[in-house]
């Protein structure tokens, strides 16, 4: 798709420079697990996206890629925040000089990378641009994910929740898509193994990525990731109503790197609830939502 923007402009990193893309879907745990790659070594820029109520330890992107994405986007109709299940654009040729000078102005730090979730959307330009960078892809179940985009309060997914498992797919069906087709080396990790071993991430990235990263710092907050026997409900209506979404969970499973004993079983539920009971916080907007979601039920084909 690119080939012809960028021409004979892909960049080549010197023989002792790494560049490292950390990416996947918004609420998946790249913060993390970018907190943890930066803590065993690698550069993840200077001026930092900080922190909020929904990212209290910061979000460790580097603002200069969040900017360059967020105008990419909009300058295709996208919302800068990426919500969308569209398929990739032609990317007009002025953020070609653009990449080029955020890549150059690292060319001093010999382990360097950025960490962006818009990043899944342009993986095949920055592929192409880059064509010896190294990616690590972090997962997370789609019921986790919509119910931590839910409980942060976006407008947008109180007046249409079906936008928040739609754009699940579309970003982790891109990461499936590049790592089938990509001989540049990636790891896929899931957000669990990333929680409870900070050094088989390390050990992962060191082993898949050829890289000799030092071991971490555990920065872990329990309290920053909601799990509970509630995601066995939703986990069985993920199943039954958008089953496309389940298959495709299931099969990042099998393209990740794993902890030993690491399956991909779920529960199911012997009783399913209400549509989205108790998915959100605010009784208001879990009402509307329950509203919504008894329409869909009947029209849904995803």
């Amino acid at each position: 798709m690119f080939d012809e923007i960028l021409g004979a402009t892909k960049v080549k990193m010197g023989n002792n420079q790494t560049v490292v893309v950390i990416t996947g879907m918004h609420r998946s745990g790249t913060s993390l697990t970018t907190s943890l790659l930066q803590s065993a070594g690698i550069f993840v820029g200077d001026r930092l996206l900080g922190n909020n109520l929904s990212n209290p330890k910061g979000h460790f992107e580097d603002l200069d890629f969040v900017e360059f994405h967020q105008s990419l986007l909009q300058s295709q109709g996208v919302c800068s925040e990426g919500w969308t299940d569209n398929t990739a654009k032609e990317i007009p040729a002025k953020y070609l000089d653009i990449a080029q000078s955020l890549i150059s102005q690292r060319s001093n730090h010999p382990n360097w990378g950025w960490k962006d979730p818009r990043t899944t959307l342009f993986l095949d330009f920055w592929s192409e641009l880059i064509p010896d960078a190294k990616y690590v892809f972090v997962y997370r179940s789609p019921w986790e994910v919509v119910d931590s985009l839910f409980r942060r309060g976006d407008l947008l997914f109180q007046t249409d929740p079906e936008t928040a498992i739609k754009t699940w797919g579309n970003y982790n069906q891109r990461i499936i898509d590049f790592c089938n087709s990509t001989s540049q080396p990636w790891v896929l990790l899931r957000i669990e193994d990333v929680i409870s071993s900070p050094q088989f991430v390390i050990n992962s990235v060191n082993q898949k990525l050829d890289l000799n990263l030092r071991s971490p710092h555990n920065l872990y907050d329990d309290s920053l990731f909601k799990k509970g026997t509630i995601n066995l409900y939703k986990a069985g209506l993920v199943q039954k109503y958008f089953p496309q979404a389940f298959k495709l969970y299931l099969k990042l499973h099998s393209l990740a790197t794993l902890m030993e004993n690491a399956n991909a079983t779920i529960e199911k539920p012997t009783k399913l609830p209400w549509f989205w009971q108790n998915w959100l916080d605010k009784p208001v907007s879990r009402i509307k939502t329950i509203r919504y979601w008894s329409r869909l039920k009947r029209s849904i084909n995803y």
